[in-house]
């Protein structure tokens, strides 16, 4: 039972996100929380800061989707939402790479799909998709 028992890092983690819902902050305080309550108006704004410097390599578009809320709470749950998508022959490998840099990103019908409600550091994002295709 010891190997089960929770450590310290566990417990202050846990205390921390439990207070954030005591005082009324889950929404602009825990991330998957500010995720999912994200109004598109602000979706559509965060698209329009995306500074990409090196456009010429880059074929990318705004395209309407759906955002997965989650799996073992709300399986199957999705929200509206616009996507960043970039077309690019080896969108697997792109996407493999941009997660290993803790981007969240996904392909779907050949296409390498950001969501902006995902993104917190867009000029991160920026400079890694200038790295790969720029």
């Amino acid at each position: 039972m010891r190997a089960l028992r929770a450590d310290k890092l566990c417990l202050a983690a846990l205390s921390a996100t439990l207070l954030h819902y005591l005082r009324d902050e889950a929404l602009s305080q825990i991330p998957v929380w500010r995720m999912i309550s994200m109004p598109i108006a602000e979706i559509e704004l965060k698209h329009k800061r995306w500074p990409v410097n090196c456009q010429s390599g880059i074929d990318a578009s705004v395209i309407d989707g759906q955002s997965t809320v989650g799996g073992g709470s709300l399986p199957g749950e999705t929200l509206p939402t616009k996507l960043v998508a970039v077309r690019h022959q080896s969108a697997e490998a792109q996407a493999a790479h941009l997660r290993s840099q803790g981007i969240i990103a996904r392909v779907q019908e050949g296409q390498l799909l950001l969501d902006p409600r995902t993104v917190g550091d867009w000029s991160r994002l920026t400079t890694e998709l200038c790295s790969i295709f720029g």
